[in-house]
This record gives structure tokens, C-alpha cells and sequence, in this order.
């Protein structure tokens, strides 16, 4: 049962799409996870890639909510390290805003919707949002953004390195599993 209950996940995980290029109103770019307690990581460099090509190739005209809190192993949190990246890439402090409290994906989308809200004067119902992540975290991520009231969501992901593949998917799993379960 557990190894059919691992397939039937992992090929829901796979079959997510994953390349919506409309615009949004907003654009929430999820953590990853800091090396050396300030660099972003492989993974967190590559979605923030991703935002920017949906920001530069595709003409969003999106705010971009940079979403991650600070790891006991980091010494600026994940948005703090993610904003500093954007702005060196040329985005306007004024496109950016940070969400720097969260502790997982649950609460990215949690404490991200109260600033979209603050910042837009709008409620969320009311606002398209796109998601950027990596493939394998497409499915969960949009689960959870639905869980938090975010019903206008797209999608937007980048590849994971190949020699990654295993093991984040394999995780991911898991972890699909343990947000059907516990997060609420």
C-alpha cells in the first residue's frame, strides 16, 4: 500500500502544470534556503530567475512578494537575502515586497496574503497571484495557497537540476502527504 500510495503522489507531483505566463497582480516567490547563512541557494537563485523572466519576457507588471523567514543556521532571512538579489537584477525596491516571518510553505502563503492584502487595500479573492517554485513543489504549493484563501493562483516553475531530481522529489512526497494531513 505504501509504495502505491508513493506512486500515485509522485505522478499527481509530476502532472501539475506548471507555465502559466498570464499576467497577475501579484507574484509571490517562495524560499528556499540560504548557503552560508546569506547566499542563496542553487534552487532559491533559480526561482528568483524565474520570476524575472516572468517579469522581463512575459511583460508582467507584477509586485513581487519575495517569501521567506530566517532559518536558525541564517543570518538575514530568505526575503531579505531573495530582495537583495532583485534589486541587483534591476527591479524597483518599489515592485518588491517581503514577507520575512514564515517557518514553511503553509505560512509563506499565510503571512504573504496579509501584505498583499495591506498592500493592496483589496482582499484576496480579489487579485490574481502566481506562484514561483520549483516543479517538484508546484503541486503542495498550490494546494496550500488555496488552503489560505488564494483562489485566483497561477503557476509558474522552474526545472529542478537533474542530479536533484531524486531527491527532492522522493521528499516531496512526503511532505504532500504531511500537508494534506496537518496543514490547515
Amino acid at each position: 500500500i505504501g509504495i502505491v500510495l508513493f506512486i500515485a503522489v509522485e505522478i499527481v507531483i509530476i502532472s501539475c502544470p506548471k507555465s502559466n505566463k498570464e499576467n497577475t497582480d501579484y507574484i509571490v516567490v517562495l524560499g528556499a534556503g540560504l548557503n552560508n547563512g546569506d547566499q542563496l541557494s542553487y534552487i532559491l537563485k533559480s526561482r528568483l530567475d524565474s520570476a524575472l523572466q516572468c517579469i522581463n519576457e512575459f511583460n508582467n507588471n507584477s509586485y513581487i512578494v519575495v517569501s521567506g523567514g530566517k532559518g536558525n543556521d541564517e543570518r538575514i532571512s530568505e526575503a531579505m537575502a531573495m530582495k537583495k538579489y532583485l534589486l541587483e537584477q534591476g527591479i524597483s525596491e518599489d515592485e518588491i515586497l517581503m514577507e520575512d516571518k514564515s517557518k514553511n510553505t503553509f505560512e509563506n502563503f499565510k503571512y504573504s496574503k496579509k501584505i498583499i492584502e495591506e498592500h493592496s487595500n483589496k482582499n484576496i479573492d480579489d487579485l490574481s497571484v502566481k506562484i514561483v517554485t520549483t516543479d517538484f513543489h508546484g503541486f503542495r504549493s498550490k494546494m496550500l495557497a488555496k488552503r489560505n484563501g488564494y483562489n485566483e493562483v497561477k503557476l509558474y516553475t522552474n526545472k529542478t537540476i537533474y542530479y536533484l531530481i531524486p531527491i527532492c522529489y522522493t521528499r516531496e512526497a512526503f511532505a504532500v502527504v504531511k500537508s494534506i494531513i496537518f496543514d490547515r
